[in-house]
């Protein structure tokens, strides 16, 4: 699924040739779940206000195929053309990691790794959680990637024990499935950087919209 729109497309700096090829993509997409039974996320759902997508909360729907978001261009003006970008690509991987069966769409709106692609816990009621909840977790969001480390996990992480092979132990700890590997690895490389994401609590909570990489997360700095 992609981002459709009920008024004209916001191109920004991409130009009007830009804009006409997403309007073509968007208009495809929605064309092709148009008979798909849509769901509004739900407003624990919503992207941290610390994320550029956060003015997209409230247009946002899912379904047993993934994400759909549909805006009005005022709203969509007000979200950089980059991570407009970014999103529609992210939203795009999903429903092809749905549709392969590496992720399933669970009932809160959370798109959750499938129990084959590796060890996917849930702790209490909450649902996308992944396995070693005591550590860290990682879940799939319509807005992208949220990783959260406990307190013991985030002292490791910024000491620099889980750097080069140590990645596949971070990897472990939070869960494994589809993205674990790429996050342990960019968490060692940000290690120095993810300080200022720890909350009063003892856990260090992170976001990823669409591409994963060290410099690339947001986070609530005063949480």
């Amino acid at each position: 699924m992609a981002i459709t729109m009920t008024g004209a497309l916001i191109g920004g700096s991409a130009g009007t040739a830009a804009a006409a090829t997403n309007a073509t993509h968007f208009a495809t997409a929605a064309a092709q779940y148009q008979q798909t039974s849509l769901t509004p996320v739900p407003s624990a759902e919503a992207a941290p206000s610390s994320s550029p997508l956060h003015v997209l909360n409230g247009y946002v729907t899912y379904s047993q195929e993934g994400y759909r978001i549909d805006a009005p261009a005022s709203v969509l003006a007000n979200v950089p053309q980059a991570d407009l970008d970014k999103l529609n690509a992210y939203i795009d991987a999903v429903s092809d990691d749905i549709k392969s069966g590496k992720l399933v769409m669970s009932d809160e709106g959370v798109a959750t790794t499938a129990p084959s692609e590796g060890p996917v816990g849930i702790t209490g009621s909450v649902a996308g959680v992944a396995a070693h909840p005591k550590y860290g977790y990682i879940k799939t969001h319509w807005y992208g990637i949220e990783v959260g480390l406990d307190s013991w996990l985030t002292n490791k992480v910024e000491g620099g024990a889980w750097t080069g092979s140590g990645a596949a132990t971070l990897a472990s700890l939070l869960g494994g499935g589809r993205t674990a590997g790429i996050v342990a690895a960019a968490l060692g490389i940000a290690a120095g950087a993810i300080q200022v994401c720890q909350h009063k609590d003892g856990w260090t909570i992170l976001y990823w919209v669409g591409t994963i990489g060290p410099g690339t997360f947001v986070c609530n700095p005063f949480g």
